[in-house]
């Protein structure tokens, strides 16, 4: 039976994943960074201590590992711009020379949709299509650098694939859903236009099943995969079953030039509020072409945009409803985070 290394244990996909891994069984070990409490994740894993930023400690953590899942990175716009270098594009380089000096059979990237995101719409949007212009912002961009950096590493003994999910959703998240909450406690969750456009989704339960499909398939290495929900529907039907299953209040509908030209006025004074990024994802159409994972990985989507919104309608209730959820949000990466990693990445270099 093969073993298994989880980057980023504690996150939304992470923990997900691990727990999955632990209950088929597996034998799991994840990375806990320098200094933090290793309580986070199931006392089962085999809990190793390296810094992303410290390749010489991660090929420590992966000796004899057959599979590497790296699902570690910053996925929140409100952090420093350097931790999208450091944390996104820095640590993926050091996961990836790591893996190759421990002799990791495999790595599974996780990235996403947002590598390709721009002010436009992305129809029939396939793996392979480039964009054309620059990711919208840091976070996009690096997301983007990483992916190639992944690709680019695969060969010579090592076998690397990119999973690119779009929005995942789902039980667990503490970053996407306690800001939809606070959002609707300061006058209502937005669509950014007029909720028509197409937004695609996968469910974590959904998202899970493929990164473990990818780490088996022939067929994977060397390629990069959009993992999708079976369901494609609009914003205001997929806000809209969101809003309910939290206990919220009907998403607002409004003009997308409007929205946008704020988010640009909010970066560009540095105000809070939603990002130029944040209102694209939820204010333009796209539809990504899902075909490759499902020849290649055999993936097909098992659980319904329907029935995983009733779970997550019973979730919310368990956990106290909206303003508990809000108050899980996940504290986005510092400066003085960064500048920690960039300590012991000097060091170790």
């Amino acid at each position: 039976m093969p073993s298994y290394l989880v980057t980023g244990a504690t996150g939304f996909v992470g923990a997900a994943l691990t727990a999955q891994l632990l209950r088929a069984g597996h034998s799991v070990r994840v990375l806990k960074r320098p200094g933090t409490d290793a309580l986070a994740v199931d006392r089962a894993c085999d809990v190793r201590v390296a810094s992303l930023g410290d390749p010489e400690a991660l090929a420590e953590a992966a000796s004899g590992v057959d599979v590497l899942f790296h699902c570690a990175a910053e996925n929140s716009p409100r952090a420093p711009s350097k931790a999208f270098a450091w944390i996104n594009v820095a640590a993926t380089e050091n996961v990836l020379s790591a893996a190759r000096h421990a002799g990791v059979g495999r790595v599974i990237h996780l990235s996403c949709t947002d590598a390709a995101l721009a002010n436009r719409d992305r129809m029939s949007w396939k793996e392979t299509q480039q964009l054309g212009e620059q990711p919208l912002d840091a976070l996009c961009r690096s997301k983007l650098l990483a992916e190639e950096l992944a690709l680019h590493a695969n060969g010579n003994g090592l076998q690397v694939c990119v999973v690119r999910p779009a929005w995942v959703w789902g039980p667990g998240d503490r970053r996407t859903l306690p800001a939809l909450c606070r959002e609707n406690a300061r006058g209502g969750v937005r669509l950014c236009g007029s909720g028509n456009n197409l937004v695609p989704t996968v469910h974590i339960d959904n998202l899970i099943s493929a990164l473990l499909l990818a780490s088996k398939s022939e067929r994977a290495p060397g390629h990069a995969y959009h993992v999708l929900d079976g369901d494609v529907l609009s914003a205001r039907e997929f806000f809209g079953q969101l809003c309910q299953s939290l206990g919220l209040s009907p998403p607002v509908r409004g003009v997308y030039a409007v929205a946008y030209a704020r988010a640009w006025l909010n970066e560009a004074l540095g105000r809070p509020g939603m990002a130029r990024a944040e209102v694209a994802r939820r204010g333009r159409s796209a539809l990504f072409d899902g075909v490759a994972a499902v020849t290649d990985l055999g993936y097909e989507p098992k659980l319904s945009v329907e029935r995983g919104m009733s779970e997550l309608a019973a979730w919310c209730a368990r956990q106290g409803g909206a303003e508990a959820i809000a108050r899980m949000q996940r504290t986005p990466t510092t400066e003085a985070d960064v500048n920690a990693l960039i300590r012991i990445a000097e060091i170790a270099g």
